[in-house]
């Protein structure tokens, strides 16, 4: 790493600014350029909510929407 004068760097959160990257966001989706439905891995009930975090540590459900029922 020295000799290289390479650098470790954290990131939290992606480092987002969400008053200016969820706009940018929308308008992609909107604009059909972000497919957020073929990122989508499934849809879990509340009830279901300890499984779905078991299947995001296990690598089954990558991106899950919780549905409350509203």
């Amino acid at each position: 790493m020295v000799a290289d004068e390479r650098v470790i760097k954290g990131s939290y959160m992606g480092s987002a600014i969400p008053a200016r990257d969820i706009p940018l966001y929308a308008e992609a989706f909107v604009g059909g350029r972000l497919p957020v439905d073929r990122l989508l891995t499934g849809e879990i009930e509340f009830e279901n909510l300890n499984k779905g975090f078991d299947d995001l540590d296990d690598g089954v459900g990558v991106r899950q929407i919780l549905n409350c029922g509203l």
